[in-house]
């Protein structure tokens, strides 16, 4: 009011406008930092500048303080005066208090899903709504998804920015990069909030806690000594309540970013801001350390053929293969459908590092069992003599090389040498191509059988006869001459995993090991060629990526039931293995029933007629479904609104 009595500004009115508020925010400062400069000293200390930033809203990482300390503390003192504090605050704003390795990785997110600007300004970049949680994620992690889907709705309702005080609801907004760095900003203040609304109880006093959390009942007991900070052993507990294992490794690096002097484990405590730092980077790295995460992200990117971001549940099958674990297709599906955060059907490198935490702690759960087993009870440790048991009882083989260890060994230390054993491991994994060994021995017994000479050397003819076995032997010279290339494929697959193959390329004669690659490549194929079958009736009938996939877990889920019946066993007989690819029609009035719905001798013999004739070999009693039957199926239940199918589902949702 001070410039005009207006609700409107011409642009004479807005630089007055600026200029005022600019004086004004200066005065506020000056206030805030004569209030925490105690000694009149005319500066503050790094300690005293983290309260005042406190005090006006803002939360810098130890990082970012550091960086702009840098830039403004210009005679190197430590402290800061009145003009510095001023310069300090600008460089925080105008990066939204991110330092530039985080605003580089929140720039290279943003080009990633922003467009070309529709509007006057063609060359300028927006980010879509949409794409708003997406961006976000793939820079704090999975851990902030929920709260990012939120924001994305909100910005997709026209309440996200709110640049006009007309018609704020009217349509989607798109947002620039300094936006998105806003939003960003908010993210990481509302994990703040929701940090110290779980741990409050941990470092505030009861007259320190804020309104929204005087109740003591709705925070953890983290802080078991009452002290005002977190010590490790304190950390360690909250950790694990995450099913985060905590490890040395991985807590001394965080350590070294997020605390200011040598961590003493037995001494040493984190305040709020600390452990709120440590939970944001442990967070945003999955649990994983810096390295592993780079490592990570090459054999992700290397997997994502088509460079979408993305990576489907057959590329993530081969990346698992690569880096040695033993999985099959319909796991993995499973096991992506845990932590596809958007329903895209697919893994973006988020959703990726969250299933390898999975499967990490998988693996470090196996080592603390070992480890636990043969541990001296007295001592808590594992006798050095008993490393090389333990080892071979991971799945490692001897001869191991020498360690440089002279002392039992800690829980630690057993993680150490079982990673530093990991190459020669996942050699031995690739080698078997994913395969169990029960399979393996399958198909070694089918290679003998074969070998009539026993030369351990299967010629052509004999390989015929194998892939006949499977329905796989070329029909066509094209198809005769691709199995040879795959041959060679094959061989080369081997030797990456170790195997000593001196047969030429081009040879249509095959050892076991490289035999064992060629099936892995064979069942890929197939394995390709249903999911274009998928893919063509799901854009058929009109599903998107996520709802198949729901259906997929669906069909799954009933699938497994089906097979543990009696009565589906003996439908199905010696094929098991097509039960486990098929649901039959009595799995299918379960699976309707199971919505709350009702199925009369009417309805059932319509269900029934449908069935049968989605059966590939229109049979009656003995119809089974497929996949790509069964999303027929539920196309017609849900256009056909079957027995009012749509209200059941959606009650049931």
């Amino acid at each position: 009011r001070e410039v005009t009595q207006y609700d409107y500004l011409d642009f004479n009115e807005f630089l007055q406008f600026i200029e005022k508020f600019f004086e004004y925010e200066r005065e506020e400062f000056r206030l805030k930092f004569e209030a925490f400069d105690e000694d009149r000293s005319g500066e503050i200390s790094i300690l005293e500048l983290r309260r005042l930033t406190k005090a006006l809203g803002y939360h810098p990482q130890r990082q970012m303080t550091e960086e702009a300390l840098n830039i403004v503390d210009a005679d190197g003192n430590g402290q800061l005066s009145f003009d510095e504090l001023c310069m300090f605050l600008a460089v925080y704003s105008y990066r939204e208090g991110f330092t530039t390795i985080e605003t580089a990785e929140l720039r290279r997110q943003f080009d990633r899903f922003s467009v070309d600007s529709q509007g006057p300004q063609k060359n300028l970049k927006l980010l879509p709504p949409e794409a708003l949680s997406d961006a976000l994620v793939q820079v704090f992690g999975l851990e902030v998804s929920n709260y990012t889907q939120a924001l994305g709705e909100q910005l997709a309702s026209g309440q996200g920015l709110q640049k006009s005080t007309f018609d704020r609801a009217s349509a989607a907004e798109s947002m620039s990069f300094a936006e998105f760095l806003i939003f960003a900003r908010r993210l990481r203040e509302n994990e703040h909030e929701r940090c110290l609304k779980n741990h409050a109880a941990s470092f505030l006093t009861p007259a320190e806690r804020p309104g929204d959390v005087e109740d003591a009942k709705q925070f953890d007991s983290a802080d078991a000594d009452h002290s005002g900070g977190i010590s490790e052993r304190e950390l360690r507990k909250v950790l694990k309540s995450k099913s985060y294992t905590p490890l040395r490794s991985v807590l001394d690096e965080i350590f070294a970013e997020v605390y200011p002097d040598d961590w003493d484990e037995d001494e040493s405590e984190l305040d709020f801001d600390q452990f709120f730092d440590f939970m944001l980077v442990l967070n945003r790295r999955d649990g994983f350390m810096m390295r592993e995460c780079e490592e990570l992200r090459k054999t992700y990117e290397r997997f994502d053929e088509d460079d979408s971001g993305e990576v489907s549940a057959m590329e993530v099958a081969a990346l698992f293969r690569h880096v040695g674990y033993r999985v099959n297709l319909e796991d993995i599906r499973d096991e992506v459908s845990q932590v596809d955060a958007n329903g895209s059907g697919q893994l973006d490198f988020r959703e990726f590092l969250r299933l390898m935490r999975l499967y990490r702690e998988k693996e470090l759960d196996r080592v603390k069992k070992a480890f636990e087993k043969n541990r001296d009870k007295s001592t808590g440790s594992l006798p050095l003599k008993m490393l090389d048991q333990v080892l071979e009882a991971l799945g490692n083989e001897a001869p191991f090389p020498n360690y440089p260890h002279t002392e039992d060994l800690s829980f630690d230390d057993l993680v150490d040498i079982v990673d530093s054993c990991r190459s020669s491991f996942v050699a031995k994994e690739r080698k078997k191509a994913g395969f169990s060994d029960v399979e393996l021995e399958e198909f070694e017994a089918l290679f003998h059988r074969f070998d009539k000479d026993h030369s351990k050397t299967i010629d052509n003819k004999e390989l015929q006869g194998i892939l006949k076995e499977f329905g796989w032997e070329p029909r066509t010279r094209e198809e005769q001459q691709e199995l040879i290339s795959k041959l060679d494929m094959a061989r080369q697959l081997a030797r990456e995993a170790g195997v000593n193959d001196e047969s030429e390329n081009g040879s249509p004669d095959v050892k076991f090991w490289p035999f064992v690659q060629l099936i892995r490549m064979l069942r890929t194929g197939e394995d390709k060629a249903e999911e274009k079958k998928v893919l063509k009736v799901m854009q058929e009938l009109r599903f998107s990526e996520g709802e198949t996939e729901e259906f997929r877990q669906v069909f799954r889920s009933w699938v497994r039931r089906a097979t543990e019946l009696a009565e589906e066993k003996e439908a199905v007989g010696k094929g098991a293995s097509t039960a486990a690819e098929t649901i039959g029609r009595d799995g299918v009035h379960r699976l309707v029933r199971s919505l709350g719905i009702s199925i009369n001798p009417a309805n059932k013999d319509v269900l029934d007629q449908r069935v049968s004739s989605l059966d590939e070999h229109c049979r009656q009693e003995t119809a089974r479904l497929d996949f790509c039957s069964f999303l027929r199926l539920m196309r017609w239940l849900l256009d056909s609104d079957f027995a009012g199918i749509n209200d059941a589902a959606a009650k049931h949702a």
